[in-house]
């Protein structure tokens, strides 16, 4: 990417920032029967690396989109959106015993913000599960709610319920899921404090835009207990980047980390680590100090895992207008990161992910140019910065409809699932998968799995 092309892709962010509203979309008109779970071996055509497709029931709709995947070690799962003219249907499936089981639905509507970069979230714990997706709350562009829904064994999804507190007309989402013995740790971006007074000019001007008033984005919390009560919510920071993904996690000894990307008085704008509970307060924030001065939102958050008593964070930046992805490591006892290490090859686009293998070594993913295209790479780094092979997934596109890819680690395979735009600007749910082992030094002959 040229410094001209990467400039015009923040120019867009800055003025069209993360809300990409969708237009109305084609009929679902496939059978799933069709979607059967198979394998496809693909030519990355810059690497060696066995990378391969896998279809399932997410390729039996013309137009799917935004989705996630997550691992509970025993069963992999995958969810995505539908979209059928104005309505948007939210299914999962399960890959267990080698197989994509039949989609099934979790909720739907007609009234939802379907965003590329602000996308439903899903986890499971035991036999529980969470999902969450945003719902237009007024005639505004921007101003919907967070809801959230639950399962519990064979029982059906309960009503969706709103997550947040209060009742403004402004942006909720970004939000994150960390699973524990006590419930779903739940973080999100929440603009209750931008709500512009009312019948102020600058309203009556711009009426599309209620949620960009005097106030700041905030970062709150809260856990959903598997029973759908919600604990207190905590205001973790008054103050943060508008939409930038939120991550957060639990270790072993159910203590909460969570990474974001704050917002300083005079727009320095680095990721931010804490760690604590909506109950117990929060602790002060460990910055990356990279001094990124940038005047709007990047759109661009960071991912943590953790493994014991250390976890791994990854993140970009384009501070010093050299834009670029990092990862560094930190004891969970007391937080303080070490030196990071690069990991694109020379520029970056971001939307980056991590998966941590052990307490000194971590997979990193994220999307940068060649040329003209734009590729998904994936890297094993360690805590000294020594690397592993240098896996490209696929090509991608830089276009906003593409998404932020997803990565996780599931028994001895990486996974990682994100959106193709067609030539009719239709969308496409793609799942690959590759060995660990392909991304593991020489000279490491065990996998270190998270376990």
């Amino acid at each position: 990417m040229t410094g001209y092309r990467y400039i015009s892709i923040i120019t867009i962010f800055l003025f069209a920032s993360c809300k990409d509203h969708q237009n109305s979309q084609k009929n679902l008109n496939h059978s799933t029967e069709q979607a059967l779970s198979s394998e496809k071996s693909i030519d990355t055509g810059l690497d060696k690396s066995a990378v391969a497709e896998m279809v399932g029931p997410w390729n039996s709709g013309e137009n799917t989109t935004t989705p996630n995947l997550f691992s509970d070690r025993e069963k992999l799962y995958l969810s995505w959106v539908a979209l059928e003219g104005s309505q948007s249907s939210l299914y999962y499936s399960v890959y267990d015993q080698k197989q994509w089981e039949a989609p099934r639905l979790i909720s739907q509507g007609d009234e939802w913000f379907v965003n590329w970069a602000d996308f439903p979230q899903f986890a499971v714990y035991e036999n529980n599960m969470i999902a969450t997706f945003l719902q237009k709350s007024d005639k505004g562009t921007y101003t919907y709610d967070i809801y959230y829904t639950l399962k519990e064994g064979e029982n059906t999804w309960t009503n969706p319920k709103k997550l947040h507190r209060d009742d403004t007309k402004s942006e909720h989402g970004f939000v994150s899921i960390a699973t524990g013995k006590e419930g779903f740790l739940v973080s999100w971006l929440d603009g209750r404090n931008t709500v512009m007074q009312e019948n102020s000019p600058s309203q009556a001007q711009n009426n599309e835009h209620l949620n960009h008033g005097t106030g700041a984005m905030t970062l709150r919390s809260t856990m959903v207990h598997f029973d759908g009560s919600l604990s207190e919510e905590s205001l973790i920071d008054s103050r943060v980047c508008d939409c930038c993904q939120t991550a957060v996690i639990l270790d072993p000894n159910n203590q909460a980390f969570l990474a974001y990307r704050g917002r300083s008085e005079t727009e320095v704008r680095d990721i931010l680590l804490r760690k604590g509970s909506p109950l117990y307060g929060w602790s002060s924030s460990v910055s990356t100090n990279d001094q990124w001065l940038i005047p709007g939102c990047p759109v661009n958050g960071p991912s943590i895992d953790v493994f014991g008593d250390a976890l791994a964070l990854a993140w970009f930046t384009a501070s010093n207008d050299e834009p670029r992805v990092e990862v560094a490591f930190s004891s969970t006892e007391k937080l303080g990161l070490t030196e990071a290490t690069r990991m694109d090859s020379g520029n970056a686009i971001g939307r980056v992910d991590v998966v941590q293998l052990s307490a000194e070594s971590a997979i990193v993913s994220w999307v940068e140019p060649m040329g003209q295209t734009d590729y998904i790479r994936a890297q094993w780094v360690d805590i000294k910065g020594k690397k592993g092979p240098l896996i490209t997934v696929s090509e991608t596109s830089s276009e906003r409809a593409t998404g932020f890819p997803r990565m996780v680690r599931h028994k001895d395979n990486l996974y990682m699932v994100t959106t193709n735009l067609n030539p009719d600007k239709s969308k496409a749910v793609i799942l690959k998968t590759w060995p660990l082992s392909n991304m593991l030094p020489e000279d490491i002959n065990e996998l270190k799995a998270n376990e």
